[in-house]
């Protein structure tokens, strides 16, 4: 079996009709046949196989080059007009202080970058909030933290910023090539507030800032099956 892992669909296509072998996809993409990539296989490579054995390839569709983003002003704004700003301008978000660990909060009193800021899409604004507004509270920089990039991904002691997608795979279930099998991760989708929750029992790609695989069950909580890829906070 050849190793397919990272090559293009044009490749993965001479490949397998040169060693007479034949493959199958999962994945974004897969259905329409507008995929880039492929992120995992099986069987994996170096394993002896007969002639026209099938493959399973997981496969993602090509990345987008976005422009940058300007960041709003989110000072103020309640916990369902901070989403709804930061969704629209393509960007994550952490959030410090109090009610932020358990989502109670209410109101944003500070954010970093300040707003009208230029950043590179899906960069991360660190917004400080309250569970209420103090009386005559100002806006005070939070540190900078880096942009979960294509080849970058934003983490703390248990949680990860990034992006998620789907597969073929058991409803309650997922893949995370970072924590042991058997880990609880919350989902978050940092666009709409929704979150599903899921067990560790697979392996994906650590490739840029994919930070989990769902099953297509799970993710259709989310979002539609036909986005194919999401912003994602997964905690543990």
């Amino acid at each position: 079996m050849p190793d397919l892992i990272g090559r293009s669909r044009l490749a993965v296509y001479r490949t397998m009709r040169h060693d007479g072998l034949y493959f199958v996809t999962n994945g974004p993409g897969s259905a329409n046949d507008h995929w880039n990539d492929v992120v995992r296989q099986s069987p994996r490579p170096g394993v002896m196989v007969t002639w026209h054995s099938q493959a399973t390839l997981s496969v993602r569709p090509a990345a987008v080059v976005h422009a940058t983003r300007v960041v709003p002003s989110l000072i103020g704004r309640s916990k369902a007009g901070v989403y709804a700003a930061l969704r629209a301008a393509n960007l994550y978000f952490k959030t410090v202080g109090p009610g932020s660990t358990n989502r109670t909060w209410k109101v944003a009193l500070a954010q970093s970058p300040r707003p009208g800021t230029r950043v590179p899409w899906h960069s991360l604004v660190v917004v400080h909030v309250s569970t209420h507004r103090p009386a005559g509270a100002v806006q005070t920089a939070a540190p900078e933290s880096p942009s979960p990039t294509s080849s970058v991904v934003v983490s703390g002691t248990d949680f990860k910023l990034g992006v998620a997608t789907w597969y073929d795979y058991t409803p309650g279930q997922c893949a995370a090539w970072y924590l042991p099998k058997g880990t609880r991760l919350t989902v978050l989708d940092l666009a709409t507030g929704r979150s599903i929750t899921c067990i560790v029992t697979d392996r994906n790609s650590a490739v840029g800032n994919h930070v989990v695989d769902l099953n297509e069950t799970q993710f259709a909580e989310l979002e539609p099956l036909a986005k194919g890829v999401i912003s994602v906070k997964v905690s543990w």
